[in-house]
């Protein structure tokens, strides 16, 4: 429990910080981190730095060209992803805009089938 006199910092408890900025109690939960699959631009946790020193514990870090290089492949990456999720929408749009039509004219048939029923009824 954290005394009401001391002051409670990350550092104290979640020390080690992955390559997308999440934070850590180790330094292997940190380095197998399934937020840099979505959030660092190589897709996988590169390093693991210990905040409360600044070095790197466990990895190694990307130079700047590595960065850029990384960042490009992602960018592209990240919109052909885009792209197939937008395919992907109008395509459920669609399937949902023939769904709701089969279900009017099936509404429509059965309202002229009981207008029918009623008819003959009355023919009997």
């Amino acid at each position: 429990m954290i005394n009401s006199t001391s002051t409670y910092t990350v550092s104290d408890t979640y020390p080690y910080e992955c390559s997308c900025g999440e934070h850590y109690r180790t330094v292997d939960a940190a380095y197998h981190c399934r937020k840099c699959r979505n959030y660092c631009v190589f897709g996988y946790c590169t390093h693991v730095v210990d905040i409360r020193n600044d070095s790197v514990v466990r990895g190694e870090e990307p130079t700047a060209e590595q960065w850029k290089e990384a960042t490009i492949r992602a960018e592209a990456r990240w919109a052909e992803e885009a792209e197939f999720i937008e395919f992907e929408k109008e395509r459920h749009n669609q399937a949902r805009a023939e769904w709701d039509a089969a279900r009017e004219r099936e509404r429509v048939e059965m309202a002229e089938d009981e207008m029918w029923d009623i008819q003959d009824s009355f023919t009997k």
